[in-house]
């Protein structure tokens, strides 16, 4: 029988050492980013961990195996499968039972970063209640694991196109803690601004380091002991010209949805291709 987890040579040495290692999700590989630009963002986003002195801990599934810690040649035979899918809890076990081939959601990445024995990960924008939710009840699988699994989620707020207020809401609810590190204000994806504020923030790492500590001796559980971390926007900032090109900016998202509304087609309908990741995981 397939080994259902493997875990590559330096992403192993380096949790049996005691060294920082930061998972790194793949659907960004697989739907977020169009060839070669996909390739460029998941090396340089392992570049840039090394670069801080952690261990990148890039995860997929691969012919129904879960990987972490994908090295060049893997993304390339993840970027050139035909049909890869995006892979949540609820298909993750059927990928593996089949052969599938797959980019890890937030959701799906945790999970698997957990079973590693990770207990950071790194991401652009989780998923979350998406706009029209009252009609669709879409709201992303990312969520409920960021309130029941303990592995800390370092981003750059949820992506821009959601409904920021209610996904907070909903992250309230299931009792995720949202702290801005180095920002009072939630980043929306690629944009510092959303208009939202925090009420819990930590002003350095090491602040953030104690909160999280403080959440895992409380046994609070969820999201790292504890807490999803939306990082100051200066990577969305950077990050934002792989997106501002496809992405309808921010104040036309209600518009558009009325219009789709208006005509009864789903909100999604007349995005551009690269802003159309499927429903929600």
């Amino acid at each position: 029988m397939l080994k259902r987890i493997s875990i590559s040579a330096e992403v192993d040495s380096a949790l049996s050492e005691g060294q920082p290692v930061v998972a790194l999700e793949s659907t960004l590989i697989t739907h977020g980013l169009p060839n070669p630009e996909n390739y460029q963002c998941a090396i340089s986003a392992q570049d840039q961990v090394r670069a801080e002195g952690a261990v990148p801990a890039t995860i997929a599934v691969l012919g129904g195996q879960i990987r972490v810690g994908l090295d060049p040649s893997e993304i390339n035979q993840l970027i050139e499968t035909e049909d890869c899918h995006k892979l949540s809890r609820h298909d993750l076990a059927t990928a593996c039972a089949k052969g599938l081939t797959g980019g890890t959601t937030v959701a799906a990445t945790m999970i698997c970063a957990r079973m590693a024995g990770i207990r950071v990960f790194a991401t652009g924008g989780i998923g979350g209640v998406h706009r029209g939710w009252q009609d669709s009840f879409d709201i992303s699988a990312d969520l409920q694991e960021l309130s029941q699994t303990p592995v800390t989620v370092v981003c750059s707020g949820a992506k821009s196109l959601l409904d920021l207020p209610a996904t907070m809401e909903m992250l309230e609810t299931l009792g995720v803690p949202v702290v801005g590190l180095g920002t009072r204000e939630l980043p929306a994806f690629f944009s510092v601004e959303s208009g939202i504020p925090l009420h819990q923030w930590a002003d350095d790492i090491s602040e953030a380091a104690q909160i999280i500590q403080a959440r895992q001796q409380l046994a609070l559980g969820g999201g790292t002991g504890g807490g999803t971390f939306w990082r100051d926007a200066d990577w969305g900032r950077r990050s934002g010209k792989y997106l501002a090109q496809w992405c309808i900016p921010q104040r036309s998202w209600n518009q558009h949805t009325d219009q789709c509304r208006s005509r009864g087609s789903q909100w999604r309908s007349g995005l551009p291709r690269h802003c159309r990741l499927g429903p929600s995981r």
